[in-house]
């Protein structure tokens, strides 16, 4: 596959990305060089080996699925940089035409003081 800096950009347009001319450039050699690996990788034969006979995990080996202590929330909202006395707040990361968290919460939900407590 040949990478080239219109490739990168289409690519970052579908990862919602903004690069500027000087990644773009960076990128595509880097870009290529992890195809012709990935390249390398398919042309390993692995026909010969069946993923079924491989061992199993050993649960033996495993912790216990037990409940234990957990972290007090009044706590953990002291040491907040930011929350809304119920919720810790986070700086927004989707821009544009994905839902916010006021339009997805459901109806009668404790963020919008209906919790039956």
């Amino acid at each position: 596959m040949d990478i080239d800096e219109d490739l990168v950009r289409n690519v970052a347009q579908l990862a919602r990305l903004e690069l500027t001319d000087d990644e773009v450039h960076a990128i595509a050699p880097q870009l290529a060089r992890i195809f012709a690996h990935v390249d390398k990788l398919q042309a390993v034969d692995v026909g010969s080996h069946d993923p079924a006979t491989q061992a199993p995990i050993d649960l033996d080996g495993l912790r216990d699925d037990t409940v234990g202590e957990t972290l007090d929330p009044r706590a953990i909202l002291r040491n907040a940089p930011a929350h809304d006395g119920a919720f810790l707040v986070v700086p927004r990361f989707f821009d544009g035409d994905e839902p916010s968290a006021e339009s997805s919460a459901p109806q009668g939900s404790a963020s919008e003081g209906n919790a039956s407590s």
